[in-house]
């Protein structure tokens, strides 16, 4: 745990000395936020009791609004999101909460969330050990120090979180299939299945999904190609999800895949964000296209022939405007970003050439030679561990005759998850962060093919 905490200072200090401390980045927008509406709830317990059940009023003018949203960076921030329920709220929540007792203070906020990934982590020890006999001190100990894990693990950000339920889920799971489980135990599986179906689902109930059927798999001895029926299944609910899907939500996977892409692109361009009661509008990072009309409040008007993306309220598709007609409704300010410079560019010739170059971007890139600051040269020391991951990991297929169904499930996982990322957020800060839960499962399926020599005694 001590390794674990180390993270805290350390994370503050690069940010620091770096990029200028964490206010413009993504640790200091909901620490804002958590302060913002937990200073609303100590002043006002009804309000406090909306805002736990999710009563709140948020509509431009409300009280809730005004006292409580109007000013936060990224509890609105993800409005824009097209599929998945805004999983900033849910984080943000479970702080201000926490912030009844952390007394405002960050580093206090950034433990409670290492020590959630360290909970986590001590979970999904506990799911693999039984297949590291012998190799239990090396598999937590890749549980513990992957570089950006720990890293990112060490601030107040989702990744915690996300590793406290990603290793419960996985452990329950395994409770319920491998052994006769109470009540309490069935109940608390189905309310982690709910929350993460609230939180980076795409991860989380991909994961769940897969180990579930591992783990079904394992118990039914007669099943000889256990991998080959493992991809048949996990193809089969696929096409299931896609049908609900279509159903539900009106489009395919693909179709919001590709939607939730075009989103982040245009957005990681940066840009000046504005809203009123009926639209959240994206406009290019140029102050002359807007007009002020409220300085103190920070009202503005969009000005003539200008084009613009915006989102209308209670409705989720992405909407254009190329020639601005309308320079009479106001709008509020809301955020005014730079242009991200770590974003990639991946080849659109063709299918081969699209998914070489996300393999490439996704697990080899920069590698030392071509990284450009410190953060960049972590990255490089992660993708060395990969390459040598992978290397490993095909050195043990070849020499193994066993079926490896744990790696192969483990490697399925890192692989969808990994180039998911990299397809949906092109971008190298993105891609460093948000492939790190999933490149867990890469270190332990290459963990699994490794082989200590063991000390014998001699024989007197």
């Amino acid at each position: 745990m001590a390794g674990k905490i180390l993270s805290i200072p350390v994370f503050v200090l690069v940010y620091e000395k770096m990029y200028g401390g964490l206010d413009n980045f993504d640790a200091g927008k909901f620490y804002h936020d958590v302060l913002l509406i937990s200073d609303r709830c100590k002043k006002d317990l009804n309000f406090c009791i909306r805002f736990v059940f999710g009563f709140q009023n948020e509509t431009p003018g409300s009280y809730d609004y005004e006292y409580a949203f109007r000013n936060t960076l990224n509890w609105t921030n993800g409005k824009a999101k097209t599929y998945f329920y805004n999983d900033n709220r849910l984080l943000i929540k479970i702080h201000v909460l926490f912030n009844f007792v952390a007394f405002d203070n960050y580093k206090v906020h950034a433990l409670l969330s290492c020590f959630l990934s360290f909970v986590g982590i001590n979970y999904l020890y506990k799911t693999f050990k039984n297949w590291f006999a012998g190799k239990e001190f090396f598999l937590l100990f890749v549980l513990c120090f992957l570089p950006s894990l720990w890293f990112y693990t060490g601030a107040l950000l989702k990744e915690g979180f996300l590793i406290f339920l990603l290793g419960l889920t996985i452990f329950k799971l395994k409770q319920n299939i491998y052994q006769k489980t109470s009540l309490w135990t069935k109940v608390s599986l189905i309310a982690l299945l709910l929350l993460s179906s609230l939180f980076k689902p795409y991860l989380l109930l991909f994961s769940a999904a897969c180990f579930g059927l591992f783990f079904v798999i394992q118990r039914l001895e007669k099943i000889k190609s256990k991998s080959v029926v493992f991809t048949f299944g996990i193809c089969l609910s696929l096409l299931v999800a896609n049908f609900v899907s279509i159903q539900f939500k009106g489009k395919s996977l693909i179709d919001a895949a590709l939607k939730q892409r075009e989103t982040f692109i245009s957005l990681a361009k940066g840009g000046i964000f504005l809203e009123n009661k009926n639209h959240f509008v994206r406009l290019p990072d140029d102050t002359n296209l807007i007009k002020s009309v409220n300085a103190k409040n920070k009202i503005f008007t969009i000005k003539s022939n200008v084009a613009f993306m915006y989102w209308k309220t209670g409705q989720h598709d992405t909407l254009f405007n190329t020639n601005n007609r309308d320079t009479i409704t106001r709008y509020e300010f809301v955020d005014r970003i730079s242009e991200s410079h770590s974003n990639i560019s991946i080849c659109q010739k063709n299918l081969y050439c699209k998914i070489t170059d996300s393999f490439y971007y996704t697990f080899f890139f920069p590698l030392f030679y071509n990284a450009k600051g410190l953060l960049q040269i972590v990255a490089s020391v992660e993708n060395l561990m990969i390459c040598l991951a992978f290397i490993t990991i095909v050195i043990g297929v070849l020499k193994n005759k066993k079926e490896p169904a744990l790696p192969f499930t483990c490697l399925f996982i890192c692989l969808f998850i990994s180039l998911l990322i990299s397809f949906l957020a092109p971008n190298m800060g993105a891609i460093f962060r948000y492939r790190s839960p999933s490149l867990l499962f890469l270190l332990v399926a290459a963990l699994y093919y490794v082989k200590f020599p063991i000390k014998r005694k001699k024989l007197n």
